[in-house]
């Protein structure tokens, strides 16, 4: 069964994570998404979080492969003259073009919008930057944790006492990553009813602006400043909601006072309903760490899967909290089949393991079919479909234009 980008070919001038990640989504329901990395490197990305000298000579590190499956590498240095005439012809074939360099960078190229759709009227660019093509701070450079800190994100992260903290993952580069997906799909459907392309300006800083908006709208419209709130919850409590057990933790989520009330049932504390201290929600609030340390209590008592069973059974939300090995073993996630397995690329001998996408259609689901490439492993075969001969093709590698 087809999936539903078949037919559709991306140009991919991105690298790390923001820019590989939406056309790695694009790439999971069928396009084939040719990536452009210099023939001596390659993507930053290919040396961050690297499993080991095996992986390291193999260009092959678990930041890489996590957003590169089902994509073709071709080597080529951008900087060369005679590249611009393979990036014309890979345009004239293309679909979508997709950059992340800084604001700038592509222009200082010839590489863009107003150039590229000379070459191609329809084709979608969608440009990936920490801030925007425009504004004052078009053309600075920015790494997730800047975004982070920019955006006022990381105020929401933390404790008090010891302050700010950014997430733990680049949250901000895969906000921008799936809005760049979404843009992409949305001007291709477009595009099918009228036969223009688009240009897509993307920002890294607003999607993390949109990613936290509630909290931004509780400032606009009510005037309260949101505060760090630890574990608590940001819409009705700062005090903790992950709670100690016999075993792991747990994470309990009582939005609505008839949860918080057959909480207290299930953990046999009466008392907790009627106690004028947590007896409403706005109480509850006033007095957080006091109701924190009488749940502690109860919860320390039993191991957290068996609360988390009970928990469920009457509606409240619950979760034990999972290291990344637990998460693994847990049969909803076999269930789902978000992890598969693919053949290695060469030089390491082994499966592995690459993470699909978060949904699944009825026809022509996205799978990983195929392994991250090497650098420049499939130059020959694209520069072939575009038109170079065999004879052409030797000579730019023996000048160093491709590789």
């Amino acid at each position: 069964m087809a999936k539903v980008f078949e037919g559709v070919r991306v140009v991919d001038f991105t690298q790390v994570i923001a820019g590989p990640y939406a056309s790695y989504q694009l790439a999971l329901q069928g396009a084939d998404v040719i990536k452009l990395e210099h023939p001596k490197g390659g993507d930053q990305g290919r040396v961050m979080m690297a499993g080991g000298p095996d992986y390291l000579d193999a260009g092959q590190s678990s930041l890489f492969m996590a957003f590169n499956s089902n994509k073709r590498s071709l080597g080529l240095d951008l900087k060369s003259a005679r590249s611009k005439d393979i990036v014309r012809r890979l345009v004239q074939s293309a679909d979508v073009v997709i950059e992340n360099f800084k604001a700038g960078t592509m222009a200082r190229m010839g590489l863009e919008y107003a150039a590229i759709r000379q070459w191609n009227p329809k084709i979608v660019y969608c440009s990936i930057s920490g801030f925007g093509a425009t504004g004052p701070l078009a053309g600075k450079a920015a790494y997730d944790p800047v975004i982070q800190a920019h955006s006022g994100m990381m105020t929401l992260t933390g404790y008090p006492e010891t302050g700010p903290t950014k997430v733990g993952y680049w949250v901000t580069d895969v906000a921008a990553g799936i809005h760049a997906a979404y843009a992409i799909s949305s001007a291709l459907f477009a595009r099918e009813r009228t036969g223009h392309g688009r240009y897509i300006d993307l920002s890294m800083l607003d999607a993390a602006i949109g990613f936290i908006s509630p909290m931004v709208l509780h400032y606009l419209n009510c005037g309260i400043e949101p505060q760090l709130a630890g574990n608590g919850s940001a819409a009705s409590s700062k005090a903790p909601t992950v709670y100690p057990t016999a075993t792991n933790q747990i994470q309990i989520a009582t939005a609505t006072q008839a949860q918080y009330e057959k909480m207290c049932d299930v953990l046999e504390r009466p008392d907790l309903k009627v106690d004028p201290r947590f007896a409403e929600i706005l109480t509850r609030i006033e007095n957080g760490p006091d109701l924190f340390e009488e749940l502690a209590k109860t919860f320390v008592t039993r191991p957290a899967k068996e609360w988390e069973k009970k928990l469920e059974a009457v509606g409240v939300p619950a979760g034990v909290v999972n290291t990344v090995p637990d998460m693994l073993r847990d049969e909803q996630v076999i269930h789902r089949n978000i992890v598969q397995q693919v053949p290695p690329p060469t030089g390491l001998g082994k499966a592995m393991a690459m993470i699909n996408a978060s949904f699944h259609l009825d026809r022509g689901s996205p799978s990983i079919d195929q392994p991250p490439p090497h650098v420049g492993q499939h130059t020959d075969q694209v520069l072939d479909e575009i038109g170079f001969s065999a004879d052409e093709i030797a000579h730019l590698r023996e000048d160093g234009v491709v590789g």
